[in-house]
């Protein structure tokens, strides 16, 4: 039986409605075994495995969290008060509104399901949701009620980078939850995606509006993802600043400190520009906008999809500019999202590419000033000496590369004096020197690291044969 009380959603329209409710909201199962070439999994063979919820949408698919499927091997679901499992796989990862579509082949998965559908904007504050989910892996259905106490912006944990709008609510909210849905008037007005470790009885959902973008994006059978401001601002400029800026009297807008590379509008912002209006909506001196709707010069351009166009209006050192933009990914932020282990193994020495695999539940073992790396790795510009940073993660015992452990855990610099652009390109260097001497210089490191033909050769026999590791079978992520 599900537990909870369904006695404040009165509106859901009695018993009928319950019980298509119910069959509608599944329990995920995600099930993996650890990557023997990761150097964050090397020796563990323990399963893994995660529980959450999920629910039936249109088109015969299953919305949940991202969070709760990403690194899933063997992915089942099941109905509520079934006994049988469905093998099922993603169909769409979007890291960074933590959202996942999954697809069921086996059709009889659906029969007499009456799927959900999405409310069209977030619930009011005040207002009672009901909230389903599989707490704790427990394969029984469990029901909360829920208030809206707040609707604000937070960074989602699950990439620690990406702000998003979110509902806050009370209610009694456990692990297992995540992936379900919040109802209220028969459609979902939230997904249940983190738990508050401080306060307790306070859960956030991803509300319906970002849901809506998701399901929108992957309609061309891609997801591109959510656009990026990209652009930093100074608010409330006083009239003498603007003076000096020769902006005119009276205008109001904000300052723009500075622009991120790679970004929608790294190719037309610059420091010290004074933006005042995109498209039709002009800003006031705290980065809303002029007429009052809460709204920011964020919420102006999140909503929309990459590759639309925004013309956005500025002057700079008095002139006047008017300049469409099309919104564009930022691949920068993507590899910051990036949770795939892609390594790179020669004379027993694993290279990894720096990205948010190498900092997940075993981040302890990282070292602080790498942790420190890869936190300001968007802020600090770090990405711009390389496409993506190159570590030396592990190190496979061997007596001939025992003495290079001090190297451990440090960023590349070059290979004989090249920096490669990418894990890729760092193999194909690799195997250009592999015949002579390979010098490895690294970050902070005063003396290299220096291999001969004959002792790569050595070390690679004797890794191979001992921990069935080959530089031929390398993952670089083609």
């Amino acid at each position: 039986m599900p537990g909870g009380s369904v006695r404040s959603q009165n509106n859901t329209g009695g018993n009928q409605d319950l019980k298509n409710l119910f069959g509608s909201v599944v329990i995920v199962r995600s099930d993996s075994y650890p990557d023997p070439s990761d150097p964050l999994e090397f020796g563990d063979q323990d399963l893994s495995k995660d529980v959450g919820s999920g629910f039936i949408i249109q088109g015969n698919r299953i919305l949940t969290n991202a969070h709760v499927v990403a690194d899933s091997k063997f992915l089942k679901v099941k109905h509520y008060n079934s006994g049988k499992y469905y093998d099922a796989k993603v169909e769409f990862l979007g890291y960074d509104c933590d959202l996942a579509l999954l697809k069921v082949e086996d059709d009889e998965f659906f029969m007499g399901i009456e799927p959900l559908e999405i409310a069209d904007e977030s619930p009011s504050l005040g207002s009672n949701l009901l909230m389903l989910g599989y707490p704790e892996g427990d394969e029984n259905l469990t029901l909360e009620n829920g208030i809206v106490n707040r609707v604000e912006r937070l960074r989602y944990s699950f990439t620690g980078l990406d702000y998003r709008k979110v509902v806050r609510v009370t209610a009694n909210i456990l692990p297992g939850y995540s992936g379900g849905p919040a109802i209220q008037n028969g459609k979902v007005a939230g997904i249940t995606f983190e738990v508050s470790q401080l306060q307790g009885n306070t859960a956030y959902l991803i509300p319906p509006e970002i849901v809506l973008h998701f399901l929108k994006d992957v309609e061309d059978g891609s997801y591109n993802g959510f656009p990026y401001a990209g652009f930093t601002f100074q608010n409330g400029n006083s009239e003498s600043l603007k003076r000096y800026l020769k902006v005119p009297a009276g205008l109001q807008g904000v300052l723009i400190n500075k622009v991120y590379p790679d970004s929608s509008f790294s190719e037309v912002l610059q420091q010290d520009d004074f933006l005042y209006k995109i498209d039709d909506a002009f800003l006031n001196n705290e980065g809303g906008l002029q007429e009052f709707t809460g709204r920011t010069v964020v919420d102006l351009i999140e909503p929309n999809f990459i590759g639309q166009t925004l013309t956005l209006f500025f002057y700079r050192n008095g002139k006047h500019y008017k300049v469409p933009t099309q919104l564009k990914q930022t691949k920068s932020l993507d590899m910051y999202r990036d949770r795939e282990s892609k390594n790179f193994v020669g004379a027993g020495l694993m290279f990894q590419s720096v990205n948010r695999a190498l900092f997940g539940k075993e981040s302890q073992r990282i070292e602080t000033a790498l942790r420190y790396h890869y936190s300001y790795y968007i802020q600090d510009d770090l990405f711009r000496f390389t496409e993506r940073d190159l570590i030396l993660t592990t190190i496979f015992p061997d007596p001939l590369n025992s003495k290079y452990l001090p190297y451990r855990f440090k960023i590349l610099e070059s290979i004989n004096g090249k920096t490669p652009s990418d894990l890729s390109d760092f193999k194909d260097l690799w195997n250009k020197y592999a015949d002579g001497t390979i010098v490895l210089k690294f970050r902070g490191v005063g003396l290299p690291l220096i291999l001969d033909t004959k002792t790569i050769r050595t070390i690679d026999a004797r890794v191979k044969k001992r921990f069935d590791v080959r530089p031929d079978a390398n993952k670089e992520g083609k």
